[in-house]
């Protein structure tokens, strides 16, 4: 598990259909988004071929993807 910035990322197999990244934050409040509106313990980047292209994913969207 990585920290990055207020969040916390987990990277795991998930299946057969690859790598995904379980995104938390670090202060254990559910994490909110913008659209739709709405609150939610963790999100889960979709499935990507490495644990690397899922880590990236969870990045984005912490830095573009509308999650307060």
């Amino acid at each position: 598990m990585i920290t990055y910035k207020q969040y916390h990322i987990e990277r795991f197999e998930h299946g057969r259909r690859g790598w995904v990244a379980r995104i938390t934050r670090a202060d254990g409040q559910h994490i909110r988004t913008i659209l739709p509106a709405s609150e939610h313990p963790y999100l889960d980047t979709k499935p990507t071929a490495s644990a690397e292209e899922a880590e990236k994913l969870a990045k984005e969207g912490i830095d573009f993807g509308g999650m307060v």
